[in-house]
């Protein structure tokens, strides 16, 4: 965690195990009921494969993502089933979390940016406003800027770019939040202070 807390006039968060509590692997195990592995890292499979990223960047349509997945497994799986398993990911939006950003959003400006899709977006939307009565996280934050409706994802630095350029940060006045590594580095190499959220790490925790 390298930051210098007097510096910082905005902060960008990451969604998933940031602020979003989320299980990856265990829903990747559940596509064996779609006749999809797990067979070796299926976390790089995800992030690799062409099919997930153009869905989180708009690319495809929930209908298509869904009909490429029934090509590639040999599963002609209903919409109903295939979105309970991928959905089964998100888990919830701990109570900690959302009362930090309501904390700091007056001492900050605020953003989030997420790698995400249509079909994930609406489903942790729909919590969010059943568990706290927000209708999204844009009411949360200044803005929030998400993969499927930008054209962008991370690791890749022009989102990045796009997010200080469109709202006037400075990177050395900016702190981003993430739980990846590589998308830490990203930022990093343009001169945005960071932390890494690991080893049970919350954003309530930092020092903000």
């Amino acid at each position: 965690m390298h930051f210098s807390k007097n510096h910082i006039e905005a902060v960008i968060f990451d969604l998933g195990g940031v602020i979003l509590n989320i299980d990856i692997q265990g829903t990747f195990h559940k596509f064996k009921q779609l006749g999809i592995g797990p067979q070796g890292d299926v976390l790089e499979l995800l992030k690799n494969h062409n099919i997930f990223n153009s869905f989180e960047t708009g690319k495809l349509s929930p209908d298509q993502f869904r009909d490429e997945i029934r090509k590639v497994s040999g599963n002609g799986f209903t919409n109903e089933l295939f979105d309970n398993i991928w959905n089964s990911m998100i888990l919830d939006f701990p109570e900690e979390n959302i009362r930090f950003l309501e904390r700091i959003k007056p001492r900050y400006r605020t953003f989030l940016m997420s790698n995400t899709n249509k079909i994930h977006c609406d489903y942790y939307s729909e919590m969010l406003h059943k568990s706290y009565g927000y209708k999204n996280l844009d009411e949360l934050l200044e803005k929030a800027y998400y993969s499927h409706t930008s054209g962008m994802r991370k690791p890749d630095t022009e989102f990045y770019e796009h997010i200080l350029n469109q709202n006037g940060l400075k990177p050395q006045h900016t702190l981003f939040i993430d739980d990846f590594a590589e998308n830490i580095e990203s930022a990093n190499k343009l001169g945005i202070q960071t932390v890494h959220l690991t080893n049970g790490m919350t954003i309530s925790t930092i020092g903000l």
